[in-house]
């Protein structure tokens, strides 16, 4: 069965990876201590390995899938080739991991945030990305249809660009699939309208796949995720260059950016670091007059002017745990709308 891995190795519904910074917490951390949550540990807690060991859930989940038999496929897409390859910048702004097994109707769905990666049969990050934070989310998906919903958004929203190097095709696959089109690139009609598309894990946590192509053309935080959830956010992600407005006509929404992240784990252990140093891309919603549900939203697409013209997505989900954490983490850049 394909799913996601915990801590321990065993299976679990989901779970998220927050990776820190180096030199962050303490003057050893090379880059690789990481931040962990499942709903089973129900904390946002540090990890007593790091991710350049091999006993922790992201090691455990990809060595689970490129070591699977050959009934096992799985996409994996990135806007950067782990091999060095040209990049096509009309592709989506996307990174992550569809892997698959039809015999047994089983799936999972990776979304990261970390570029070239992963190699084929590595769970290795790049050397450079050890410099700034990064954020990974792993479900595992109910069923085999699931996965082919998610391809099928792919092809008309995100439109990635696929690492055929790091990826396996199995056999079985019809070629009309949506997972075999992506795979070949092949069946891609991106819409000039946004979609959303409604899941929930083999454990039944809801989750909400929020994605636009590149024609949608408007930010995708303050016009298309804030809108879908009916929030107002608390947004981090790399900003580098023009940033979209705080508000704008297209959206009553509210979206604030973040500008320091310090996660207090501890009497004396504290890892903090400014937005400069982080390449994770996730949001919460801010608990004011307009909502107060408790939405954590980890994506692959950053807050930028820039962004508006290349697709990519959001897994949006309500875990008040993890939601505290985050946001208790968070120093904002402005001031709250009230």
């Amino acid at each position: 069965m394909i799913g996601a891995r915990n801590q321990q190795g065993a299976a679990v519904d989901w779970w998220f990876i927050y990776k820190t910074p180096e030199h962050t917490g303490s003057p050893t951390n090379k880059g690789f201590d990481f931040l962990y949550f499942d709903p089973v540990a129900g904390t946002l807690a540090l990890s007593p390995v790091g991710l350049d060991q091999d006993a922790q859930a992201l090691h455990y989940t990809l060595m689970a899938i490129f070591d699977a038999p050959d009934t096992t496929g799985f996409v994996v897409y990135n806007d950067e080739h782990v091999d060095g390859k040209d990049n096509d910048d009309e592709k989506g702004h996307c990174k992550g991991i569809l892997a698959f097994d039809k015999a047994s109707d089983s799936a999972l769905l990776l979304l990261h945030s970390t570029p070239r990666f992963p190699a084929l049969h590595e769970s290795t990050l790049p050397a450079d990305e050890a410099i700034y934070g990064q954020t990974f989310i792993c479900i595992t998906l109910p069923d085999y249809r699931t996965a082919n919903l998610i391809a099928a958004q792919m092809l008309c929203q995100q439109n990635p660009q696929i690492l055929q190097e790091s990826s396996r095709l199995p056999s079985t696959l019809e070629p009309d699939e949506p997972l075999a089109q992506l795979f070949h690139g092949s069946a891609i009609d991106e819409s000039k309208e946004a979609s959303t598309l409604h899941f929930s894990s083999r454990g039944g946590q809801p989750f909400t796949l929020i994605a636009k192509s590149r024609k949608w053309g408007e930010d995708f935080w303050l016009d298309l995720v804030s809108p879908a959830l009916a929030a107002d956010l608390v947004v981090e992600t790399w900003r580098r260059g023009v940033v979209t407005p705080l508000q704008d006509q297209r959206s009553s929404d509210f979206d604030e950016d973040t500008l320091t992240l310090c996660f207090k784990l501890g009497p004396s252990l504290t890892y903090e670091w400014p937005y400069t140093k982080d390449h994770a891309k996730w949001a919460v919603s801010l608990k004011n007059a307009s909502s107060v549900l408790p939405w954590v939203c980890v994506a692959d697409i950053n807050r930028m002017v820039s962004q508006e013209k290349r697709g990519g997505g959001s897994l949006c989900f309500q875990e008040p745990r993890l939601w505290q954490a985050l946001k208790d983490a968070e120093a904002t850049l402005h001031t709250p709308h009230p």
